[in-house]
């Protein structure tokens, strides 16, 4: 277990020196994350049964419920950024978006597929996989994964908002990721939380949308 969890902090933080103190492309930054998040776990613990993977053992109610969460997560971000708008430095986040990610309107479909499909199952892999396979107490299982959910997703928004409006992104990134795992817990696969992440990613992209077309 504390190698798995010193694996994957490690894991973590080398992609948020990446993300945060070098400037390279959205598609090194995918590249490294494919290798940190995948590649190399499958590697290290190939001796490791991942049933997490099993996702055909997962069961309808579990599905239902991933469905009907993801619904109301969806709407929930949504509605968070029209409240917040006003807040939000848009500008400033087109401008960091152009120039450290390479992220423009030209792009951003492509991008989007992606984040939508490939990004959502590598983390759900990493953080809703991986990472609770390494506790057998369900209370960890449910509080640590969703904090270090909370932590990397927090440091990527770091230039984009005010701290009032990060440490409440800490707190909903927390809570996402608790109910994430928790819902998982039922069919002890990840296909509920990559449901439910899916539907909150497609929240996410609608904003983009009307940042990148509409704004």
């Amino acid at each position: 277990m504390i190698q798995g969890l010193i694996f994957a902090l490690a894991s973590i933080v080398f992609l948020l020196w990446i993300e945060q103190g070098i400037e390279v492309s959205y598609v090194w930054k995918t590249m490294a994350k494919i290798i940190l998040f995948l590649v190399i776990p499958l590697i290290v613990f190939r001796k490791t049964k991942l049933t997490f993977l099993e996702l055909k053992k997962t069961d309808r109610t579990s599905l239902r419920i991933a469905f009907f969460s993801g619904l109301v997560v969806m709407f929930v971000i949504i509605a968070a950024f029209i409240l917040l708008m006003p807040s939000i430095d848009i500008d400033s986040l087109l401008l960091d978006l152009n120039e450290r990610a390479g992220v423009t309107a030209s792009v951003f479909p492509f991008v989007a597929l992606y984040i939508l499909i490939g990004n959502s199952l590598l983390e759900e892999f990493f953080f809703r996989g991986l990472l609770p396979s390494f506790f057998k107490h369900k209370f960890y299982r449910l509080l640590i994964p969703s904090l270090l959910f909370a932590v990397y997703h927090v440091a990527i928004f770091l230039p984009w908002f005010s701290l009032p409006i990060l440490l409440l992104a800490v707190v909903g990134l927390w809570v996402g990721g608790f109910i994430f795992q928790l819902v998982n817990e039922r069919s002890g696969t990840i296909l509920p939380s990559w449901i439910i992440h899916m539907f909150a990613d497609v929240g996410v992209l609608l904003v983009g949308v009307y940042i990148f077309y509409f704004y």
